[in-house]
């Protein structure tokens, strides 16, 4: 069975209502399989932790649960310093990286950051936005 990648920019609307939060939710619905760097646990704490209170913690811990996280390896952060275009800031990186990794199992890449989505795309992954 393929995977479904989620990155940050889709991870978060799974603890904080935002305009794709349905459309993203019922999309995953259909990817019973997830998974994300492990970076992403950082980045969802520390956007709750930005959005304040402890429910949203709450919810953003929960969220990260249901992934498989995968380990930042030595090949990954190599890959992640190689040219991307368009150019990606550093977290985006590891998670293209993370994705083009594990592409054979890969059915699609939840993103909703414009860069990471064409670089995405440009990698012939399945970047999926669902609005």
């Amino acid at each position: 069975m393929s995977a479904a990648y989620v990155d940050a920019s889709a991870l978060v609307k799974l603890f904080k209502a935002e305009r794709e939060t349905n459309a993203f939710r019922a999309a995953l619905g259909d990817w019973p399989v997830q998974v994300a760097s492990e970076l992403i646990r950082v980045e969802a704490v520390c956007t709750a932790r930005r959005l304040g209170g402890d429910e949203i913690l709450q919810r953003a811990n929960a969220a990260v649960e249901r992934i498989n996280l995968i380990p930042i390896s030595p090949e990954i952060i190599e890959l992640a310093t190689g040219a991307h275009t368009p150019p990606l800031r550093a977290m985006d990186a590891i998670h293209l990286a993370t994705a083009l990794m594990m592409r054979q199992d890969l059915g699609a890449i939840f993103v909703y950051d414009s860069d990471l989505y064409a670089a995405a795309l440009g990698h012939d992954l399945n970047a999926l936005a669902p609005q």
